[in-house]
Parts: structure tokens; C-alpha cells; sequence
């Protein structure tokens, strides 16, 4: 269609609109009037139609185009410029951090030791006094009265060949230095865990009527039911006597009390002075070394059996009771730098961790408590 065809229409359409307005009563205002007369005018309309036809969208999109090209190009050249400073940055505090290191500054030092919690491992001394170091290896021995053993990673076993009697038992003892654990199974098959820096005494054999073990330290006993034979736990503050049960003992020589801890059965504690006292499953006995009470009570037995399981669970314990734990479980030594922090006290269930260094810190969160270690010593003192 011609411009001056599209001009006739549209004065056609605008006169035709006028008069509609005017045969309503309405007036053609000042500004409506101004945009009546463009329409009406022929050049006007004509120079409109020529822009049109300049206009041309394949040119528009491709300006388009050629601004957004240009803004990526920008974002590019801004992000390798970021990159450009973070690669400057690492390098400087890479070299700042291996001069460090070469410093001697006891922050440094305490990171890098590598301070792993307690393995299976143990020294099994023999009745003649040999020793044996039980770790990953497989062993295999021999004792008196048909009784074979049978030592790997999962522990020591005594399996007996054949029923057999002997007048006089033969003892061996097992012991667990600090930073280790290890399971021991008895001739009769009671199964026993024990904790770091723990000593077992017993015999390579039970005889036909009672079955007697000796412990320092810390252990978990699963014993095996057997009516005729009662089986006796002796410790330096007294004796457990029990049937067939599970239970916990603590009795290390440098805390100041005995505790007890049933699971299943039924266990009686007689420290051979006062009178004997008989524990439920789940209750707890502390028996106080000083003045030889007896304090018997409920617990939630996983806090105290844990342990075994290679995990740390406790309910209102004290941080010095806490450290002591973990001076035997990682084979630390303890300072506290202030004495008024060994009253501190937490409540957790933490996973065994790879490194000492992150166990303790969880300690600090929230608490104004800082650990360092170094030489194997774990220092505590207030945070700053």
C-alpha cells in the first residue's frame, strides 16, 4: 500500500472519529486538536512512513547482540582478574605458612602431632613369665591342659580341646597399656573387654567349682551362666561376685572409687568390712575408696559400657574425670594450668576420632576452655 493511500485512510478514519465525538456533545480538546491536525497533515504522515520504511529488525537484533557479546567479554576479563588476585593471594600465604612453620611456635607444633586414640593391643605374660605382644598378628599357643589359644586383631581367645582336671591352676595375665583396648575370651567363654591401662589376672583353666579373676583398671564382663561355679571379680577394694551377667567395673588405682555397673543379672559387691550390697540391672554402685561408703544408684548403663564400643558417652561428668579418659585412651599426659577447671562439667556422645587434637575441640565450643598439646602433654587453661 502507497503512503498517500494510507493518508487518505486515516483522514477518513480521524474525521469520522471527530464526528462521533461531536455527535456525542463532546469537544475536541486543545491537545487532541494538536494531534487531529497532524493526521490531517500530508508531509507529516509521509515523514513517518519513511522512518518506517528505514527501520529494519535484523540490523536491531544484531546491535543487540554486539552489546551482549561485549558485556560477556567484561564479565570474562573480571572473573580472570579475580582469579588472577585469589592465585596471588594463596601463593602469599603459602610461603607465610611454610615460614611458619620454621618458626618454633608451640601452636604450630601442637598441629602437627599426630595423636591416634586406643588400638587393639595388648602383652600377654604367661605363667613362666614370658611375654608376648598381641596386636594385628595371628598367633597361635599352646598351654597346659589341653587349652589352645588363639590371638589376632579381635583379640585373644582360650578354647579347651578336651575336659580335662589339674590340681593347681596355672595363671596367666593379660595386660592393655595406655592407648589400647583388647578382648579376652576365657576358657569357660566369658567374653572380656578391656580398657586402656587395665590388668587382668586368671586362670588358663577354671576348675570345676569357682572361677576367680584379678582386675586393675577397667573392664566389661559378659560371663557365661554357670550355677556351679560362681564367678568372682577380685579387685584391691573388694570383690563382685556374680552367676551369669553383664556388667562394668572400674577400679583404677589413682581415682579415688570403685563403680560398678550392671546391665544384666544380678551382681553382689562386698568389700569384706561392711555388708554386701546387691545391684539391679541398670543401677550403679561407687563405692568411695577414703571412708569405704557405699553409694548405690540408677544410670543410663550405655554412658559407662560405651567405651567399648570405641565411643565416649557422659552425663554430668567432671573435665578432670573426662581428661583422665583421654590420657589413657590416647596415652597423654594431662596439665591443668588452672585447677578451678577440673570442676567443669559436660554431657555428650562423641565418636571415636582420628586425632586427639579434634576431640578436644568440641570441648571449646561454648566453654572458656583451651586445649594445647604438645610433647604428648595436653595442657588446659581458661580461653582468652
Amino acid at each position: 500500500m502507497k503512503w498517500d493511500e494510507i493518508h487518505d485512510q486515516s483522514r477518513v478514519a480521524v474525521d469520522k472519529a471527530i464526528e462521533s465525538l461531536l455527535a456525542e456533545g463532546k469537544n475536541v480538546g486543545k491537545e487532541e486538536g494538536a494531534i487531529v491536525n497532524k493526521l490531517r497533515d500530508a508531509e507529516y504522515v509521509c515523514k513517518k512512513l519513511e522512518k518506517r520504511k528505514c527501520y529494519s529488525g535484523k540490523d536491531a537484533f544484531l546491535r543487540l547482540k554486539r552489546q551482549m557479546e561485549r558485556k560477556k567479554r567484561l564479565r570474562v576479563a573480571m572473573w580472570m582478574a579475580s582469579a588472577a588476585c585469589m592465585t596471588i593471594v594463596c601463593i602469599i600465604l603459602l610461603q607465610w605458612k611454610q615460614i611458619e612453620v620454621v618458626l618454633p611456635k608451640t601452636s604450630m607444633i601442637a598441629k602437627q602431632e599426630n595423636i591416634l586414640p586406643a588400638e587393639m593391643k595388648a602383652i600377654l605374660v604367661r605363667a613362666d613369665g614370658e611375654q608376648v605382644v598381641l596386636g594385628k598378628e595371628h598367633r597361635n599357643l599352646e598351654e597346659i591342659g589341653n587349652v589352645l589359644i588363639a590371638a589376632d586383631s579381635t583379640g585373644l581367645e582360650y578354647n579347651r580341646l578336651k575336659q580335662t582336671t589339674t590340681d593347681s591352676a596355672v595363671f596367666n595375665q593379660l595386660i592393655v597399656p595406655r592407648g589400647g583396648l583388647y578382648l579376652l575370651v576365657l576358657s569357660d567363654g566369658t567374653r572380656v573387654w578391656m580398657n586402656s591401662d587395665s590388668r587382668l589376672k586368671y586362670p588358663v583353666m577354671f576348675s570345676s567349682n569357682k572361677r576367680e579373676v584379678i582386675l586393675s583398671g577397667e573392664a566389661y564382663f559378659d560371663v557365661v551362666k554357670d550355677k556351679s561355679a560362681p564367678f568372682i571379680v577380685k579387685t584391691e577394694s573388694g570383690n563382685i561376685e556374680v552367676l551369669g551377667t553383664e556388667f562394668n567395673i572400674k577400679c583404677y588405682s589413682d581415682e579415688d572409687a570403685l563403680v560398678t555397673t550392671l546391665v544384666n543379672g544380678k551382681v553382689k559387691f562386698d568389700d569384706g568390712i561392711n555388708p554386701s550390697v546387691i545391684l539391679k540391672p541398670e543401677e550403679q554402685l561407687i563405692f568411695e575408696k577414703e571412708n569405704g561408703q557405699s553409694i548405690v544408684r540408677k544410670v543410663n548403663v550405655n554412658h559407662y559400657i560405651s567405651w567399648k564400643d570405641n565411643r565416649l558417652s557422659f552425663q554430668g561428668e567432671t573435665l578432670d574425670m573426662i581428661m583422665k579418659t583421654l590420657s589413657r585412651w590416647y596415652n597423654v599426659e594431662v596439665v591443668f594450668e588452672d585447677s578451678t577447671l577440673k570442676a567443669l562439667e559436660f554431657s555428650g556422645n562423641l565418636n571415636k576420632f582420628t586425632n586427639i587434637q579434634e576431640f578436644l575441640s568440641l570441648f571449646e565450643l561454648g566453654v572458656n576452655v583451651k586445649f594445647e598439646v604438645r610433647n604428648r602433654t595436653v595442657y588446659v587453661r581458661r580461653g582468652n
